[in-house]
Order: structure tokens, then C-alpha cells, then sequence
């Protein structure tokens, strides 16, 4: 293994990736069309980064961003090379570059809601994942577009408060949706 890199993508490249990539790596309800990812990035409020090994691509995040608060929206490490460190090191990266973040919120889905045996394990395994990286469970949920989460924090800049928690996270997605979409869609706790 190489040194990490992190690549801020075009978005041909964030494009390439979205269908190759994540529309396996990700369930259906869970990821956004491609024109909202292009349409918040040309307002500055998204960030495609490729996650790199030398040369080769092994993983991406796709962030949400406000100012200098933070939203990992999608995360991933490419299927062949996941259990073999790859997600620390990059989660270890993404804090090395956002290290001067106000905030760095992520979602990962809430294992009270899986709907079998598989699912639960699944979701465990990624909260686990989550916390032994150095994130906290901040005991904020939300319930998006029907998917049920849990609300982490890779704390940058310190822990915040769950009022704080909450703020950042509704501002985020305010920035991201209309506000009917908004009011349709979204529900923190």
C-alpha cells in the first residue's frame, strides 16, 4: 500500500464513479440522482473526492458542505479492497484534509430500524467501523427520504452538543433541498 491521496474530482470523473461505483455500493433509496450532486456543486455546497492508492482509485466520499461544516454523504472503499484497512486510512485522510472543519457530520444507517437479521449485522458492522475510527455516535437520528440514520461525528474541531448536532445537520440539508422537500423529507430527533 501506498500513501493515500485525495483527489478533488470533476464532475465527469464524480459522474464516472456515481455509475460505476455507487450505484452498487449504495441501496436505491439511499442515493440522490446525479443532477442534484452536479447542481450543488455548482453552488459550491458539494465536494467529490477519489481516494487513491498511488495511481489507483480504492474508494471516494461525496460531501455536503456549508462554509466549514461538513457532511459525509457518500463513502466508500471499492469492493475488492474493503477489510484490509483501506476506510481508517481514508477516514484518516478526510480528517487530515477538513481538519480546519467547524463541523464533520456523518450518516450511517440506525441498526434499530434494519428489517432482518442481515441488515442489522450489516449496519452494526458500519457503526463499528464508524466509532473504532475515532467517531462518535452523537445520539442525534434522522429519518431521510424514508431511510432511518444515526448521526456520527468525526470530531475535528472537539465534540459538539446534540442541539449543536442538530443545528448543523438541518442546515446542511436546508442548504442541499427546497424547503417543501425539506419539510417533506426530513425529520432529525
Amino acid at each position: 500500500m501506498n500513501e493515500l491521496t485525495l483527489r478533488r474530482l470533476t464532475m465527469e470523473q464524480a459522474e464516472q464513479i456515481y455509475t460505476r461505483y455507487m450505484k452498487q455500493d449504495f441501496p436505491r433509496d439511499e442515493l440522490k440522482p446525479f443532477a442534484m450532486i452536479r447542481e450543488a456543486d455548482a453552488r459550491g455546497e458539494y465536494e467529490c473526492i477519489g481516494c487513491y492508492d498511488g495511481d489507483a482509485l480504492c474508494g471516494y466520499a461525496y460531501l455536503v458542505k456549508l462554509g466549514r461544516e461538513y457532511l459525509l454523504d457518500y463513502f466508500a472503499v471499492l469492493s475488492d479492497l474493503r477489510g484490509i484497512g483501506y476506510g481508517t486510512r481514508i477516514l484518516n485522510a478526510l480528517g487530515k484534509r477538513y481538519a480546519e472543519s467547524e463541523a464533520f457530520l456523518i450518516e450511517s444507517e440506525n441498526p434499530d430500524f434494519a428489517a432482518d437479521a442481515d441488515a442489522l449485522a450489516e449496519r452494526q458492522r458500519r457503526m463499528r467501523f464508524y466509532l473504532h475510527a475515532g467517531c462518535l455516535d452523537t445520539g442525534v437520528t434522522a429519518c431521510v427520504f424514508g431511510v432511518e440514520y444515526r448521526v456520527l461525528e468525526l470530531p475535528l474541531s472537539g465534540a459538539h452538543s446534540q442541539d449543536a448536532i442538530r443545528a448543523v445537520y438541518m442546515r446542511l440539508y436546508k442548504s442541499f433541498l427546497s424547503t417543501p422537500r425539506y419539510q417533506r423529507n426530513i425529520t432529525v430527533h
